[in-house]
């Protein structure tokens, strides 16, 4: 159980990383290129009319009608998330504290 939850987690901090390159990588190319008038290919969200959004992940349009749903539904991940990784440093600092502890 336990190398699972740690395979998980470098497995997602990998994940994080590669689209954080990828992005990184795609600004560097249009600088250098100097067409920067281009939608990015990774990750996108752009206002609409009437309030509208258009969000599209790697080039794929996610949703473009009731963003509120989505924007909820990331919320609640990035909540999610958020908690996890606090109570997982917890988690390693009382670990580390143990080590040290008479």
């Amino acid at each position: 159980m336990n190398v699972t939850v740690k395979l998980t987690g470098l497995l997602l901090i990998l994940l994080i990383g590669v689209v954080l390159g990828l992005q990184t990588a795609e600004r560097g190319i249009s600088k250098v290129s100097g067409t920067v008038d281009q939608e990015q290919q990774t990750f996108y969200i752009k206002k609409m009319d009437q309030g509208k959004m258009e969000i599209a992940v790697m080039g794929k349009q996610v949703q473009t009608e009731n963003p509120e749903k989505v924007v909820n539904y990331m919320s609640n991940m990035g909540m999610t998330l958020g908690s996890t990784i606090k109570s997982g440093a917890q988690t390693f600092v009382d670990w580390v504290g143990g080590l040290f502890a008479p």
